[in-house]
C-alpha cells in the first residue's frame, strides 16, 4: 500500500543543503512541487511563515481533513515528521474496496491500532446463468462437465486475521456484511471499543440462524448504535428461560389461605431471577445492562415476548426501528405480531425513555386505531415513522394533538392517494416549525393550484427543515421557489416529477441559498441529458455535496457527469445513475 520512504541522504550532500533536483520533486505532492517552481513570486518571511506552519501537526491535521487517500500517502512520504502524521490517517477509515487489494491487506495488519472505522462486504458467489431446458438434456446426454458455483472470493478469515493481527484501540464503527454464513461469526471478532456496529446476512439460510443480545454484548460491550439486517433470528435467554409464566386458570377468593397457596404455586412453577443469572454467570458470564441506545432489525425476526424481554438489557434505548423490506427475491412476511393493547401498554413500560420509533411494515398488519394508539401512549417521541399503507388523516391528527416534539416524520409508502391524507399532512406542515426532516415517499404537493387536497396554498412552518423526500406537482421554477424557503436543506429527494435542471433564473438562486446541500437525488426527462453549466454551478455552490443521484436519465452520460466533476476537483463526489 505504502512505499518505502526515502529519507536517508548520501554523505556528501549531509553538510550542505542543495537545491532540490528533478527526481526530488518528483516524490513530493504536486501542490509542493508548484510552491518550489513559484518560489519567486512570494515573498521570503511568506515562505518561512508557511514552512513554520507546515510543522505545527494541529495546522496539519486541518488540512489533511480534506484529502484523499492517495495524497494522504503522498504527504506520508515527504519526511519522518509528515511519517509519523500521515501514517495514521491512511489507515483511519477502511472500505470494503480496500479489501480487494492484497498490498493494503499486508499493511492493514501491521497499521491496525489506527482504525477508527472499518467496513468489510463479503462477495456474492457468482452463480451462472440456468440454460434452458433443452440444453440441460443436450449436457447431460454428452456428460459434459458443469461448473460448479464459485466459492466467494472474500472468505470471513480475510477480515478474521486482519482484525487478530494486531490491537485496535481506536477502532469505533465496524460493518461486516456475510453472504450465506450464520451471524454469529461476527462475534469472533470481540472488539471491545467499537460503539458503532452493524451485522448484515445476505442470502436464504437454513434454519434461521439464532443471535442471543447477550453475546452480543459480551462480545461488543460498550455498544451504543447496534443494526441487524437479514433473515435470522434475534432472541434472549431472560425470556427463553423465565420471559414466560405458566399459565393457572384464575382461582376463586375463597380465603387467604387459598391465595397464599396460589402464590406459592406461581413461585414453585415459574424460574426466578437469582437461579437465572446464577445460570449465566456459570456459562457465559455475567451481562450487565448495556449503553444501546439506538436498535435497528431490518428483517430479523424478534418474537413480541423476547422485545419486551430485551428491557432487562437495554434500560437506557431511545430509538427503535423495526423494518421488513421488500424486495423481488423476498416477498415474505415476517413479523407476525398481534398488536393488542395490553402488549403496547408493555412496551410504554418497558421502554419508557423511548424517542424513536420507526416501524415499517409494508403489509396491513398494523391498522390505523392501532397506529393513533402509539401514538397516544408516547407523546414524547421526536421521531416517528410508520410505513403502512394505513396511515391516514386521523393518524396525522392525532400526531398533530398529542406528540407535540416531534422532529423528524417519515410516512412514505402511506396512502399518499388519499386526499384527505395530503390535506392532513399540509395543515401538519404548516404549524410545526419543529420539523427538520420529512419523508414522505408517494405523496404529490400540488404546487400550481391554490387550493390542494381542500388546504388553501400557504408557506410552511417548518423553515428549519434539514431533510426533504417527496414530490410535486407544477413547474421547475415553482418547485425551487417553493424549496428556497428551506435555507437549512442537506438532503433532497424529488420523486416527481421529471426534472431536466435547466439553468434558469429560479433555479440558480435557489442552488446559491441551498449552500448546505450533501445529497440530490431527482428523476431526469428521458433522452434530455443535464446541462454542463448546470452542473458546474452545483459543484460551485454545493461545496458539501457528497452524492448526485440521477434515476432515469441518460446512462451513458454519467462517465461524462464524472468527468466535469473531476475538472471541478470534486473527486469524492459520487455520482450514480440508475434506470427506472
Amino acid at each position: 500500500m505504502m512505499p518505502t520512504p526515502k529519507w536517508k541522504r548520501s554523505n556528501k550532500h549531509k553538510g550542505n543543503n542543495p537545491s532540490p533536483s528533478s527526481s526530488t520533486l518528483g516524490t513530493l505532492p504536486s501542490t509542493h512541487s508548484s510552491l518550489l517552481s513559484s518560489s519567486t513570486a512570494v515573498q521570503g518571511p511568506q515562505i518561512k511563515a508557511l514552512s513554520v506552519a507546515l510543522t505545527i501537526p494541529e495546522i496539519i491535521l486541518s488540512i489533511a481533513a480534506f484529502l484523499s487517500r492517495p495524497f494522504l500517502v503522498r504527504c506520508a512520504l515527504v519526511c519522518k515528521d509528515w511519517y509519523a502524521i500521515f501514517q495514521a490517517l491512511v489507515f483511519r477509515v477502511v472500505v470494503a474496496a480496500d479489501f480487494d487489494r492484497p498490498d493494503f491487506v499486508r499493511a492493514f495488519q501491521i497499521h491496525t491500532r489506527f482504525a477508527t472505522s472499518i467496513e468489510w462486504i463479503q462477495e456474492s458467489p457468482m452463480i451462472p446463468a440456468v440454460p434452458r431446458k433443452r440444453s440441460w438434456l443436450r449436457r447431460f446426454r454428452r456428460k459434459d462437465p458443469m461448473r460448479p458455483i464459485a466459492q466467494t472470493r472474500k472468505p470471513f478469515e480475510q477480515l478474521e486475521s486482519s482484525l487478530m493481527a494486531g490491537q485496535t484501540p481506536l477502532l469505533g464503527r465496524l460493518s461486516v456484511r456475510i453472504q450465506n454464513q450464520d451471524p454469529n461469526l461476527i462475534l469472533r471478532l470481540s472488539a471491545s471499543t467499537v460503539v458503532n456496529l452493524q451485522i448484515s446476512t445476505l442470502g436464504y439460510l437454513a434454519g434461521k440462524p439464532r443471535m442471543y443480545m447477550e453475546d452480543i454484548l459480551q462480545a461488543y460491550p460498550n455498544l451504543i448504535n447496534l443494526t441487524l439486517e437479514g433473515l435470522f433470528r434475534l432472541g434472549s435467554r431472560l425470556c427463553k428461560e423465565g420471559g414466560h409464566l405458566p399459565f393457572i386458570p384464575p382461582l376463586p377468593m375463597v380465603g387467604a389461605a387459598l391465595a397464599a397457596v396460589a402464590t406459592t404455586l406461581l413461585t414453585e412453577l415459574s424460574p426466578s431471577t437469582t437461579s437465572m443469572a446464577t445460570a449465566n454467570a456459570k456459562g457465559k458470564g455475567v451481562v450487565r445492562p448495556s449503553s444501546i441506545q439506538t436498535l435497528n432489525l431490518r428483517l430479523v425476526y424478534i418474537s413480541q415476548n423476547c422485545l419486551i424481554a430485551l428491557s432487562a438489557l437495554l434500560p437506557n434505548l431511545t430509538a427503535l426501528l423495526i423494518e421488513e423490506i421488500l424486495v423481488p427475491d423476498v416477498m415474505i412476511k415476517i413479523y407476525r405480531w398481534t398488536w393488542s393493547s395490553a402488549f403496547i401498554q408493555n412496551l410504554r413500560s418497558a421502554f419508557p425513555h423511548l424517542q424513536s420509533l420507526r416501524l415499517a411494515f409494508p403489509f396491513e398488519n398494523i391498522k390505523e386505531d392501532t397506529i393513533i394508539e402509539i401514538l397516544k401512549a408516547f407523546p414524547l417521541l421526536t421521531t416517528v415513522g410508520f410505513r403502512n399503507a394505513c396511515f391516514g388523516k386521523r393518524a396525522v391528527e392525532t400526531l398533530q394533538e398529542h406528540c407535540k416534539y416531534v422532529e423528524c416524520l417519515d410516512v412514505s409508502f402511506g396512502n399518499g392517494g388519499r386526499p384527505e391524507l395530503e390535506g392532513a399532512l399540509l395543515r401538519f406542515l404548516q404549524t410545526c416549525p419543529r420539523l427538520r426532516e420529512l419523508e414522505a415517499d408517494g405523496v404529490i404537493f400540488h404546487l400550481d393550484e391554490p387550493v390542494d387536497a381542500g388546504v388553501t396554498k400557504a408557506p410552511w412552518a417548518c423553515t428549519r427543515l434539514e431533510k426533504l423526500v417527496c414530490g410535486f406537482h407544477g413547474t421547475e421554477s415553482m418547485i425551487f421557489q417553493h424549496l428556497s424557503q428551506f435555507p437549512m436543506l442537506s438532503h433532497l429527494t424529488i420523486a416527481n416529477p421529471a426534472l431536466t435542471i435547466s439553468p434558469i433564473e429560479s433555479t440558480l438562486a435557489w442552488m446559491v441559498k441551498s449552500t448546505r446541500m450533501e445529497y440530490f437525488w431527482f428523476t431526469n426527462r428521458r433522452n434530455l441529458p443535464l446541462d454542463k453549466a448546470t452542473i458546474r454551478w452545483m459543484l460551485q455552490h454545493w461545496p458539501s455535496l457528497k452524492k448526485l443521484h440521477v434515476a432515469g436519465g441518460v446512462i451513458n452520460q454519467r462517465d461524462t457527469v464524472k468527468q466535469w466533476c473531476r475538472e471541478a476537483q470534486r473527486l469524492s463526489l459520487v455520482v450514480e445513475y440508475d434506470r427506472m
